[in-house]
């Protein structure tokens, strides 16, 4: 995470970590490894607060909440 990485940003991030970490771990293709990834419950709240109303918000912000 970098000090001015937008809160989307930060999420997309750690959405692209885990679906490379299921590729890596499972040998999935890239397709299958996003659609398992984003259909957890984890993955959903991620993509609720990418594409929520805090999204443009700058992630230090919430680092130090």
């Amino acid at each position: 995470m970098q000090k001015n990485q937008r809160v989307a940003d930060m999420a997309v991030e750690v959405l692209a970590r885990r679906v490379g970490a299921r590729v890596r771990r499972t040998g999935e293709l890239f397709e299958a490894a996003l659609k398992a990834v984003l259909e957890t419950e984890a993955s959903r709240q991620l993509a609720e607060l990418r594409d929520g109303p805090h999204g443009d918000e700058r992630a230090e912000r919430w680092q130090e909440d």
